[in-house]
């Protein structure tokens, strides 16, 4: 089976189950697959981030200068990313939908919930997958 095909297969999934779960309980499903994917070198250089800082500014000071896609406007904390980064994304040409990019909700909070060692919140506030110029995800520290 070809990856385009296993994309597919994916995408013709999310889009048959969007409308016959609950859409909050379908959000938490794919942010937990999130969760899952996390690479171990984004958490450490979170968790390295977070270590020895005396506030969670400091904490983001830290993390800014090692993970350029972290983003601050005023006390509002962004995960900007200019392209979807998703392997399995990766040069899909088709629409997918909106849901898939609760994975990467879960992504940010497993990174920032394992350096804080706290619950967090994430947003999902833009998506090139629905169109927007970037992946916006705003961290509710």
């Amino acid at each position: 089976m070809s990856k385009r095909h296993k994309v597919q297969w994916l995408v013709d999934l999310l889009k048959g189950v969007e409308g016959h779960i609950d859409e909050k309980k379908f959000a938490e499903l794919l942010e937990e697959r999130g969760r899952a994917c996390i690479g171990a070198s984004y958490i450490q250089k979170a968790k390295d981030a977070a270590k020895g800082a005396k506030d969670t500014e400091e904490f983001l000071d830290n993390f800014e200068k090692v993970y350029p896609m972290l983003h601050r406007e005023g006390d509002k904390v962004y995960v900007v990313y200019p392209e979807c980064y998703c392997p399995g994304m990766k040069g899909f040409k088709g629409e997918v939908p909106y849901s898939y990019c609760y994975c990467s909700v879960g992504w940010v909070k497993e990174m920032f919930e394992q350096a804080l060692k706290r619950p967090i919140e994430v947003e999902l506030e833009a998506s090139v997958l629905r169109g927007d110029d970037a992946c916006r995800l705003r961290v509710l520290l």
